[in-house]
């Protein structure tokens, strides 16, 4: 009896070796037909797209006809197509279009560029500006946007509408006070941005933020010009006023946190 059933468990065993092993093979056959027929593929289309561009390069589709820029609000296209250097007439399908947005993203005005053709004979540019968020008094005026970026206004005559940070400033190197000052401009306008509305200059002199506003350059007087608490009181002082200080202000006074006490001329 048990020589009996020790001889039916190692045919059972002997059987589901056998399943096992044709299991595998069922198993890798479809996995193997699979990876050919992607790589046949593979090879194949990429024949065929180097074909399919080869033909195209040869017809008068791919003959550059003209340049289109898109997004812009401040710079001047021509020295957008002028930082791409693309010769007219040029075959779109031998272009380095990454090299044409690198090129274009130099400009210091330009914080992205994509580049991409539009069949027959179109080459897009779309340009992302640098959006100034104040200007910085150093002798010259300079901009700077939310990310820290410095760059020169595009023309003389630009109006731009942003507070000014002057002062003893080293915008070339790693200047400290510009550094807060520019932190300060940016949670104002961020969290705060009926005193951004109103922000005519942050002036940054031995270590210390002072804040005019508009339209006579009222101080705002406080010690501690980053503190949230005083800056709120400000906020809810400007939205009850509802509109531009008088002219006449001559100072803000928030020394105090319970209250604002305001000064004028005369």
């Amino acid at each position: 009896m048990n020589f009996v059933l020790w001889v039916s468990i190692m045919r059972s065993t002997r059987s589901i070796k056998k399943a096992g092993r044709r299991g595998r093979r069922g198993f890798l056959l479809p996995v193997v037909i699979i990876l050919a027929v992607t790589a046949v593929g593979w090879w194949g289309g990429s024949k065929a797209w180097r074909a399919g561009t080869e033909w195209l390069a040869s017809t008068s589709w791919a003959l550059l006809d003209r340049i289109e820029v898109r997004g812009l609000m401040r710079l001047p296209e021509h020295d957008i197509l002028t930082a791409a250097a693309v010769s007219e007439g040029a075959n779109l399908m031998h272009l380095d279009l990454d090299s044409i947005a690198s090129r274009v993203m130099e400009l210091p005005g330009v914080k992205k560029a994509d580049v991409f053709m539009r069949l027959p004979g179109r080459l897009v540019i779309r340009v992302e500006e640098r959006a100034p968020i104040a200007g910085i008094g150093v002798g010259r005026l300079l901009l700077v946007d939310d990310e820290g970026a410095i760059f020169q206004p595009e023309f003389g005559g630009e109006v731009l509408d942003v507070p000014i940070i002057t002062g003893d400033l080293k915008p070339e190197g790693s200047d400290p006070g510009l550094k807060a000052a520019l932190k300060l401009i940016c949670d104002i306008r961020t969290n705060y941005p009926e005193i951004y509305g109103q922000l005519g200059e942050i002036n940054c002199r031995d270590g210390k933020l002072a804040l005019r506003l508009r339209p006579a350059g009222a101080l705002v007087r406080t010690d501690a010009p980053t503190d949230s608490r005083l800056l709120r009181n400000l906020q809810l002082f400007l939205q009850q006023k509802g509109a531009e200080l008088s002219a006449a202000t001559e100072y803000i006074d928030l020394r105090y946190p319970a209250m604002v006490i305001t000064g004028t001329r005369g």
